[in-house]
């Protein structure tokens, strides 16, 4: 009674561990030791399984179910009360993505450097990446190759560095397999509207094949010079992608950009209808950006709309309009790979 905003829980040896109030079996298990949280997987409360996310209370007696190799959740962090917990949860999430982005970067430095016919693997043992990393202003040369992974460097622009004086050969036209489209850099939660989870200043582009808005959940792929991809989760792609470089991202909560959506409206024709199809749009603050008809010989029209929007739950509001216009008679979100 003295201390309301603690509570103290047993482990099944008697002994006494306080926690904030609302505190989890994942804060119990980090509260034990830091192995002790990385793998766990389960809990019993006074003898009754409970699910991770359960608030304990004053008294009861918690045991730990771990298992070897498990990894944290990033859902953890939702749920967990205690600053140790969230700490040592952000840290191993933080440490297996660079351990992920620096394997993938190795992966495309290789093949990078030898289209240009030169030994990625030689060369580190040179010393010469090391004088680039150093040349980028990064302390280890790991963190130059998580740079690659992530696709904030490319290999071409670290074999400028280790030969300045070389003019690689590329393509006539600029086209070939070298040639990278480098997007706008942006940083975190500006501009794209994108949070990618653990990782600050990447670049970021949106797929064409599943056109994601806020709203839908998507999933990123880090993409070879190009940072990285955006897709919806049920985009086709996206399911056919390599694990090792899928990315969790999410929709920053302050998003502010517009983003394009093609939808697609069939009608019987009438006199004044686009005229109608325009207003339930604009009147919305969705802008048009193209639009396409089709007249079949029966008199049925097919209107394909590519217009501009903030989130999924905008695009529902203009679907929903054009629903109501006279002799419409279907309204779809086109999206090709889904």
């Amino acid at each position: 009674d003295l201390f309301p905003d603690e509570i103290y829980v047993f482990t099944p040896q008697g002994e006494i561990k306080s926690l904030p109030k609302g505190a989890t079996p994942v804060d119990f298990a980090f509260k034990i030791h830091t192995e002790v949280g990385i793998q766990c997987t389960g809990a019993k409360v006074n003898g009754k399984l409970v699910p991770l996310p359960h608030r304990l209370n004053n008294g009861d007696t918690v045991a730990i179910v771990t298992t070897k190799g498990h990894a944290p959740s990033r859902d953890w962090l939702g749920f967990v009360k205690t600053v140790k917990a969230r700490t040592k949860i952000r840290q191993w999430i933080k440490a297996r993505e660079k351990e992920r982005s620096v394997s993938l970067g190795r992966e495309i430095c290789e093949k990078g450097f030898r289209k240009k016919n030169q030994n990625f693997n030689i060369l580190m043992k040179s010393g010469e990446i090391e004088k680039a990393a150093e040349a980028f202003g990064l302390k280890q040369v790991d963190d130059l190759i998580a740079q690659v992974g992530y696709g904030k460097i490319t290999p071409l622009q670290i074999l400028h560095k280790v030969s300045p004086d070389t003019d690689f050969a590329r393509d006539k036209e600029g086209t070939g397999p070298d040639k990278v489209e480098k997007p706008r850099r942006r940083k975190r939660g500006q501009g794209t509207g994108i949070v990618v989870k653990g990782l600050n200043d990447i670049l970021v582009r949106f797929s064409k094949c599943c056109n994601p808005l806020p709203g839908d959940r998507i999933i990123g792929y880090i993409t070879q010079g190009q940072g990285v991809a955006i897709h919806r989760v049920n985009c086709k792609n996206a399911l056919k992608m390599n694990p090792e470089r899928k990315i969790e991202v999410q929709w920053s909560e302050e998003v502010t950009e517009s983003y394009p959506a093609k939808i697609r409206i069939r009608s019987t024709d009438r006199f004044g209808l686009l005229v109608d199809v325009a207003t339930a749009i604009t009147k919305n603050k969705a802008n048009i950006i193209n639009a396409q008809t089709e007249t079949s010989e029966y008199g049925v029209v097919s209107s394909y709309f590519t217009i501009s929007v903030e989130s999924t739950e905008q695009l529902n509001r203009v679907m929903t309009d054009l629903r109501k216009v006279k002799r419409v008679k279907d309204v779809k979100r086109m999206v090709p790979n889904i």
